[in-house]
C-alpha cells in the first residue's frame, strides 16, 4: 500500500475564504515526503553533505478544493527510478474524495550540487515498493 500522511487543515493554511490556498498542497506533499522517508529509517536531511535532494519536475492536477477543519491524507508511492532520480505520485484526499494529484521528479545531488547516484538504500527502497505496487495491483513486475 502506499505510504498514508494525515493532514489537518488549519486556518493558516486556508486564503480568506476557508479553502487551501494552491501552494499548500506542495508543502502538504513535502512534508509526507519527508514523513514516508522517516518510516523507512532515512534520515536524508542528517547526509546533507553527503546527497541531498531538489524537485526537478513537478505537476499537480486540483480536483476539489480543501477546507479549513478537512482531515486530509497525502500518499506516496514511486512510480520510477533511475540512477540520479525518481518519480513518485502523490495523492492529497478527503475520505475517498481525490483533492489533488501530484507527481514530482527528484534528483539526487552531491554537496557540490551536481547529479550523483542515488544511495544504494534508497534506490533499493524505490524498487521493493514499485515492485510491492506491482504485485497489489496484479500485474507482472519487469
Amino acid at each position: 500500500m502506499p505510504f498514508e500522511y494525515p493532514f489537518r487543515v488549519y486556518l493558516e493554511d486556508t486564503d480568506a475564504g476557508g479553502i487551501v490556498y494552491h501552494a499548500n498542497h506542495l508543502k502538504f506533499c513535502e512534508r509526507a515526503r519527508t514523513e514516508w522517508l522517516r518510516a523507512q529509517a532515512i534520515e536524508h536531511y542528517l547526509h546533507a553533505g553527503d546527497y541531498s535532494f531538489v524537485v526537478h519536475r513537478l505537476s499537480i492536477d486540483y480536483h476539489q478544493p480543501a477546507k479549513i477543519g478537512d482531515l486530509l491524507q497525502v500518499t506516496v508511492q514511486p512510480i520510477a527510478c533511475q540512477s540520479a532520480s525518481f518519480r513518485l505520485q502523490q495523492i492529497i484526499r478527503r475520505a475517498e474524495m481525490p483533492i489533488a494529484s501530484v507527481h514530482v521528479s527528484l534528483a539526487c545531488l552531491d554537496a557540490n550540487l551536481r547529479p550523483r547516484r542515488l544511495p544504494e538504500n534508497i534506490r533499493d527502497l524505490l524498487h521493493q515498493q514499485m515492485i510491492e505496487d506491482e504485485t497489489r495491483r496484479g500485474a507482472v513486475p519487469a
